[in-house]
């Protein structure tokens, strides 16, 4: 007889926990393979040809591809009947991006992104083995060509073997455990139209047609620690496996103890769980704290009254020490690969980090498909590159749970709540022979704890990096900058500029524009003022309006700007928020986030700042204040990327909002909300480098473009990180606990490393920049935002200046002081400029190098 189970429909396990194992595949007949031994005749490659941005060479029983652009692909013939195929490869690759693999078939016979599929390729240099299914349409009329595309960057690709079979996915697929009390269930999906009969752990059930099943468990004598295999059987199809860890924090166990501060260590004397306390409660626990693929590896105290305690086992050493209150140091030296030390959090979460991967919220979990869809968003084991710091970190209500690691090139795992054991609280784990990790446990939520204090914590403890080398002097530094001016951005048939070029493809806009940004830069590079009939305002991701002032358009100016904040204040809702109801709208928990309200308060703020308008003050301190509510950096490029998706610009939007808001009112309470903004943004920049261009290169968002492509973690978007430099720089005037100016600098000289030296785009910004591959990724921006930061981190003026003295309010494009109703301004000698008093008046200035002018009308 078959055993009682609870089946659940289909739809009722699709928002459950993702599910980081992959499906598995059943290989049935071999269709064609290639090895690459040279035959007699030479012809190793066996068909393949390289189509474009490629070399095929056989070598040493390989066949070795150097790829010389940005979209490299090869082909070979392949003639099978059928629908279902896999295609099996041994690939070692140093480029970038994803594989692609395309088929063609007797009735479409060329290449179609509606016959392709994508995968992982891993670019470490490793050799590694790939399954890609294959899934063709009945009415294709077979398979007859196979194309590759290996990345997406230049680079070198070795193949030792590539073959292709029949096949078809597993019908059955094991998506988890479920725990209801005492009682371990493994929920089980059939795929399979029909029901299928299956043995799990060799008693029989029945699983119902397109149903998941809750199959329990035989139940075990309580265990502080143990693991488990599940295995599932059905005739005629390959067993299914999953191992796991059972954890149990009620169970007791005989235990050495140790307390630093207020925390209290409790080791059991297997040496398998470390629990840790705080105020008597258990928080966290390190589960097991060290295993080999779910087998446990047997440890023995060497001395359990010493301190730091030291556990030996089978070629493995861990070391526990710790001086500082609430710090924990291990250290493991292993023969293996391991993972370890497993950390277990305990408590409903409130913020959560994996820094350049994963930004939590409230009840957030980590690989959700908010911010990517594709397969794509399981993010449990990202590549370690994808990390701009050796940082995970969890905040509940109860604790604050962060991980540091010396070895960036470690590989984390993440899963928050834990989907890898579906065991109690959130899991974190790292991965390689020898870890050397840090716990900094903390207070909770309730208790004031925060992200940001975590952040900081692992900052200071590892120390920014060092400046990145200045690739140029200043002097060819603004040279270089000019010539994207005059080249590339230069629209010699309409006039004006471009605010980017794809090379040969297309600009944007469609045809130059006299933007008054592009303006600003060239007379910050020159002294001169570029002749244009009229301006446009803005052009730059940072506004520079300068060329209105040294043109005789200040007024001009005045209008713009006044009526942008009148209709900024307009959309504003009576609480102070900001509603986004866009496309990107979808999946968030709400129609607002930090990013949709920064903007306009740092915009409103902005115009107060330079006019003293008390409207735009008001609206932007309401904006401000509706903000604190915020947690998380997200939702400020909705553009193109969904509203939940984490971003850098949220941060840099309300660190400039909160200084200009601090500056206006003398309020330090905006300071310190300054400076959370700030810290909340540093898991945006790489802190850590294994390539000449990398630190302090900026991660733009944690997520896709349109939830699909490109995913843009892992690949730096230097122009967003360049705003955020910029915010904190006008925290630097005012903030001196940490330095700010030299994370603002680093962004910089790592934007000018990115920039083109040389060719068509010379002196222009890539948006992106591939970091394995050290190459640059069209668009290709130009340099505005460069231009105003290096003047301004050497001291030079680079936009508007601003001076009050309580009773009058001057703008002008040079430096400007008030001392008794007179403005002082210090310009280049023979210049006409203007300036603009109070928001109201216009007076035109004709330098002497050093002029006075009077305030009073």
């Amino acid at each position: 007889m078959f055993l009682s189970a609870c089946v659940m429909s289909m739809s009722a396990h699709a928002a459950e926990l993702p599910n980081p194992y992959p499906r598995e595949y059943v290989l049935e007949e071999l269709v064609k393979s290639w090895d690459f031994e040279s035959p007699a005749d030479g012809s190793a490659d066996r068909g393949w040809r390289a189509l474009n941005d490629c070399t095929l060479e056989v070598t040493d029983g390989r066949l070795r591809i150097r790829a010389s652009g940005g979209d490299p692909y090869l082909l070979a013939p392949v003639v099978a009947d059928g629908s279902d195929f896999a295609v099996r490869l041994r690939v070692r690759a140093e480029t970038d991006g994803k594989g692609q693999l395309f088929w063609s078939t007797r009735r479409h016979p060329g290449s179609s992104e509606s016959r392709q599929v994508r995968f992982d390729l891993k670019h470490d240099g490793q050799w590694h083995e790939y399954l890609v299914p294959l899934t063709l349409s009945p009415e294709d009329g077979g398979l007859t060509a196979l194309r590759f595309d290996p990345g997406t960057a230049p680079g070198e690709i070795e193949i030792d073997r590539i073959s292709v079979h029949r096949g078809r996915h597993h019908p059955l697929e094991i998506l988890g455990l479920v725990r209801d009390g005492g009682q371990t269930s493994v929920r089980i999906l059939n795929h399979d139209e029909r029901p299928v009969e299956a043995r799990v752990d060799g008693k029989p059930f029945r699983l119902e047609p397109s149903q998941s099943t809750d199959v329990p468990l035989p139940q075990r004598p309580p265990a502080a620690l143990e693991s488990r295999e599940v295995v599932v059987e059905a005739a005629g199809l390959p067993a299914l496996t999953r191992r796991f860890w059972q954890y149990d924090p009620a169970v007791p166990t005989e235990t050495h103890r140790r307390d630093l501060g207020d925390l209290r260590l409790e080791l059991a004397r297997d040496g398998q769980v470390l629990r840790l306390y705080r105020h008597g409660v258990v928080v966290a626990a390190i589960a097991p704290l060290a295993h080999v693929g779910t087998e446990p590896i047997e440890l023995g105290v060497v001395d359990p009254s010493s301190w730091p305690i030291e556990l030996r086992g089978e070629g493995i050493r861990i070391r526990l020490a710790g001086s500082e209150p609430g710090e924990l140091q291990i250290d493991i030296d292993s023969e293996r690969e391991i993972e370890g030390p497993v950390v277990r959090v305990f408590g409903q979460l409130e913020q959560g980090l994996m820094a350049g991967v994963e930004y939590l919220g409230r009840g957030e979990q980590s690989s959700s498909r908010l911010d990517i869809e594709t397969e794509e968003h399981l993010r449990v084991e990202p590549p370690p590159m994808h990390l701009t710091m050796p940082l995970m970190a969890l905040v509940t209500e109860g604790s604050a749970v962060a991980m540091l690691w010396q070895d960036s090139e470690l590989q984390p795992t993440f899963a928050v709540p834990d989907f890898i054991d579906h065991g109690p609280g959130h899991r974190l784990g790292l991965k390689g022979k020898r870890v050397s990790a840090s716990l900094r446990i903390g207070e909770g939520w309730s208790d004031g704890g925060r992200l940001e204090d975590a952040i900081e914590w692992a900052v200071r403890r590892r120390g920014l990096p060092p400046l990145p080398p200045l690739p140029r002097p200043f002097d060819e530094q603004q040279a270089l900058s000019l010539a994207a001016y005059r080249g590339a951005i230069l629209d010699e048939t309409h006039g004006g500029w471009f605010h980017a070029v794809v090379p040969g493809l297309r600009t944007m806009p469609a045809r130059g524009a006299p933007f008054a940004d592009c303006a600003s830069a060239i007379f910050r590079l020159t002294g001169e003022v570029p002749e244009l009939e009229r301006l446009q305002y803005g052009g730059a991701h940072i506004s520079n309006p300068t060329s209105y002032f040294v043109s005789g358009r200040a007024a001009e100016w005045l209008r713009i700007v006044d009526r942008q904040a009148a209709d900024l204040r307009g959309a504003q809702q009576p609480d102070g928020s900001y509603r986004y109801g866009g496309e990107f709208r979808r999946g968030h928990f709400e129609d607002t986030a930090s990013g949709v309200c920064g903007r306009p308060a740092f915009l409103l703020l902005e115009h107060a700042h330079l006019t003293g308008n008390a409207d735009s003050q008001a609206a932007g301190l309401l904006a401000l204040k509706y903000a604190e509510r915020f947690r998380t950096p997200r939702g400020a490029q909705t553009w193109e990327v969904p509203l939940h998706t984490p971003d850098i610009l949220a941060s840099a939007h309300l660190v400039w909002a909160h200084v200009r808001a601090f500056e206006l009112t003398g309020e330090r309470e905006h300071l310190e909300h300054a400076r959370r903004w700030a810290v909340a943004g540093l898991p945006f920049v790489y802190q850590w480098s294994n390539r000449p261009v990398m630190n302090y290169a900026t991660t733009a968002v944690y997520g896709a473009t349109q939830w699909q492509a490109p995913n843009w973690i892992g690949l730096p978007v230097q122009w967003c990180g360049t705003v955020y430099a910029y915010a904190l720089l006008l925290l630097a005037e005012h903030e001196p606990s940490f330095d700010w100016r030299g994370v603002a600098e680093g962004i910089l000289i790592c934007a000018e490393q990115m920039q083109y030296p040389d060719g068509p785009s010379v002196g222009c910004l890539p948006d992106a920049f591939s970091l394995p591959t050290q190459t640059r990724i069209p668009a290709d921006i130009h340099p505005g935002v460069l231009v105003d930061l290096r003047l301004k981190l050497s001291g030079h003026q680079d936009g508007l200046a601003m001076a009050t003295d309580g009773k009058h309010r001057v703008v002008s494009p040079f430096p400007v002081t008030l001392r008794e109703g007179r403005a002082l301004l210090r310009g280049p000698a023979g210049i006409d400029f203007q300036i603009v008093v109070d928001g109201r008046r216009v007076i035109d200035v004709r330098s002497t190098g050093e002029d006075e002018i009077s305030l009073e009308p």
